[in-house]
This record gives C-alpha cells, sequence and structure tokens, in this order.
C-alpha cells in the first residue's frame, strides 16, 4: 500500500485503539460530541416511549459498546452487527470480560448520570452483556450479508458511524440501508447518527477513508429504503483536529412504513 492509500475499515482496523482514540475515558471535546452526546440523545428518545420495544438491532464501530449501555434499560433483545472480523474479535472479547478488552466503563458511568444513579456502572455494564443475545457476521462482500443466520424482525435498529465508514459509493450506502432495514418491522424505527461530509480518521499512524455525505443524500437514502423522517437534528462539530475531518453529525429518528 503507498504511503497516500487510505485504507479502508476491514483492512485489520485496530478496533480498542479506535474506541480509546475517539471514544476513550479521557474528556475531551471528541469524546462529548461523539459519545457522550449520542448517548444523552439516544436515553431522551427510548424514555420518551416514542420508540420502543424488544428486539434491537445495533451497528456502531470498531468496539463501541456505549449505545448498549442505553438500550440495555429499553430492550430485553439486543443483536449486535459486525462486518470487521478484528471488530467481532474485540466486541466478544469484551462481552467476555477479558484481560485487554476495551475499557468502557466511562460511559456506563455516564448512562448511570443519565438514569440519576451515583453509582452501578458495573451493574449497567453486565446488564448490557446480559441483553446481548448475538454479535452476528455482517458480510458486506456478499450479496447476502448474513449468510444462513435468520434474523428476527427488530423493533428498532441503531446505526451509528457506521455506513460513512464502510461503504465506498453512495450506490453501496443505498443498498447496504436497504438490506438493514429488511430487518426491521413494519412501523419499526431507525435511529442514525453520522457525521457528514467526512473524508476520513486516523487510527494510530493510518489514515481510514471515509464517505462524504449530507444530511440531503441521507434523507434521500432512507426515504428510499421505506422510511419516513420523524425527526433530524444536526449539530456542527466543534471538536477540529488532525485525527479526522467532518463538518457535523447528524441525527435521524425514521419510521418504516414500507417494503423495497
Amino acid at each position: 500500500m503507498s504511503g497516500t492509500e487510505q485504507k479502508h475499515y476491514h483492512d485489520d482496523l485496530d478496533a480498542c485503539l479506535l474506541f480509546d482514540t475517539y471514544f476513550g475515558a479521557d474528556k475531551t471535546i471528541a469524546k462529548k460530541e461523539l459519545l457522550e452526546d449520542p448517548m444523552r440523545f439516544l436515553y431522551k428518545l427510548f424514555s420518551s416511549g416514542s420508540v420502543k420495544g424488544e428486539t434491537l438491532i445495533n451497528l456502531s464501530v470498531g468496539s463501541d459498546m456505549s449505545k448498549i449501555f442505553v438500550a440495555a434499560d429499553f430492550f430485553k433483545n439486543i443483536i449486535l452487527l459486525e462486518s470487521s472480523d478484528c471488530c467481532m474479535k474485540a466486541i466478544e472479547s469484551w462481552i467476555r470480560n477479558e484481560p485487554g478488552a476495551a475499557e468502557q466503563s466511562h460511559a456506563a458511568e455516564f448512562v448511570c448520570s443519565l438514569i440519576g444513579q451515583s453509582a452501578g456502572y458495573k451493574e449497567q455494564e453486565e446488564k448490557a452483556r446480559r441483553a446481548i443475545k448475538q454479535v452476528v457476521k455482517w458480510d458486506i462482500t456478499k450479496e447476502n450479508p448474513l449468510g444462513a443466520v435468520v434474523l428476527p424482525q427488530a423493533d428498532c435498529i441503531v446505526i451509528v458511524y457506521y455506513l460513512e465508514l464502510v461503504c465506498k459509493d453512495n450506490d453501496m450506502y443505498i443498498n447496504l440501508l436497504k438490506k438493514l432495514l429488511s430487518h426491521l418491522k413494519i412501523g419499526g424505527h431507525l435511529v442514525m447518527m453520522a457525521a457528514t461530509n467526512a473524508s476520513y480518521y486516523m487510527v494510530g499512524q493510518h489514515k481510514f477513508g471515509a464517505l462524504n455525505h449530507n444530511e440531503e443524500f441521507i434523507q434521500k437514502a432512507v426515504t428510499e429504503a421505506g422510511c419516513t423522517i420523524v425527526s433530524t437534528e444536526t449539530h456542527r462539530s466543534k471538536f477540529k483536529s488532525p485525527l479526522t475531518e467532518y463538518e457535523s453529525i447528524a441525527y435521524f429518528v425514521c419510521r418504516k412504513d414500507r417494503v423495497v
């Protein structure tokens, strides 16, 4: 690989280093913007009762479990999809609570602060582990990414920063989104958080590419995939760093109205 060529999400990404770089315990603007604000958004959304059910499918990046710490209070059955073998191993290591797994107690502590508990982050982590019923390979190189695995229809699908990191063009983005939403019930909700107008992100010394897209494209994509947009928010990035480049974090809550 040449020095100027960007790597891809599936090119032996160090999942734990990715988490530590952008979602780690030290309190910087990045952690607030990329970790805490999305957790606060999900907690407010789920606690309102407008998005509910028993089964949730989640796609996040790397070994990030923070959204599961929130979802475990509202959904009995959580299924994690992941397309990178390295990231799958990191997730399974965290679930088994193995030495060297990504340290995520600060995210669990933040959820406890949202709930109003001054302690109990270990219990929150264990609640999340119990709620995770499956970790499934989502192989985007195949026409049927799940292979022989059959998933229950979900009440909610949460996608966090995932599609812009794995998709190489707009057509791939729309195609993958449609496949993901085939596992969502009619009337169920898609909750998506996306880094818009992104170009790259660093993990260690390696530069990884990201799909550059905006809110208008996401609106088009979710509509083509059979959803109606219920609400949107866009927060312009305050995190300026050579580690990454993106313009905003966009939040979408969508309801699936039809099969496509």
